[in-house]
């Protein structure tokens, strides 16, 4: 009997992680950052390569920088090669240690929520606040969307130099150093 016990709780044990696992959708999530160059004017841009999960006690996005999408393709290029150094960092990670599941919502309901995120970009790491609205839209739908920007500095990350690079290929236009991040994401299950 205590084997059965042993192997009921095991498999239990197991299976939870599983059947509480959200996959990000990236076909219906959304990462934007805006750029200001002499400024005052405004620029979007954003990544079409992310990838995430949620499971009960983390949440981690994975941005590929290589899919940088400006509308303009040397722009791109050159963000890829001088900013991101996407040879050197092919990834920027977003972790969220969980504390309280989100077993805690309700189906057509959204908590607002501030955790602390760890950002991991161009090989510096940086404690981050977030702020967004969680709702669970059914029993396999989690959208996760951003309330206010996170806010991203180039000196933080060692960008600086790349801002620089960036700028003198421009006949030397001020690039503001700081950006505003925002983001839509569709978790499934």
């Amino acid at each position: 009997m205590k084997k059965i016990l042993l192997s009921l709780a095991l498999t239990l044990f197991w299976l939870a992680p599983s059947a509480y696992s959200w996959q990000l959708d990236p076909n219906e999530s959304t990462v934007n950052f805006v750029s200001i160059k002499k400024g005052n004017i405004a620029e979007t841009h954003s990544f079409s390569d992310i990838s995430g999960s949620i499971t009960a006690s983390e949440g981690v996005l994975v941005i590929k920088p290589d899919s940088i999408d400006s509308k303009v393709p040397i722009r791109d290029e050159r963000m890829r090669e001088f900013l991101f150094e996407t040879n050197l960092y092919p990834t920027i990670v977003v972790s969220i240690a969980l504390d309280e599941g989100l077993d805690k919502l309700i189906e057509n309901k959204t908590v607002a929520v501030t955790l602390p995120a760890t950002l991991e970009m161009h090989g510096q790491q940086a404690e981050v606040s977030v702020h967004a609205r969680v709702t669970q839209v059914n029993d396999s739908t989690l959208l996760v969307t951003s309330t206010s920007s996170v806010l991203v500095k180039a000196t933080t990350f060692k960008m600086v130099e790349g801002i620089q690079k960036l700028s003198s290929l421009v006949n030397g236009l001020d690039i503001a150093e700081m950006v505003p991040v925002s983001f839509s994401l569709v978790f499934s299950k």
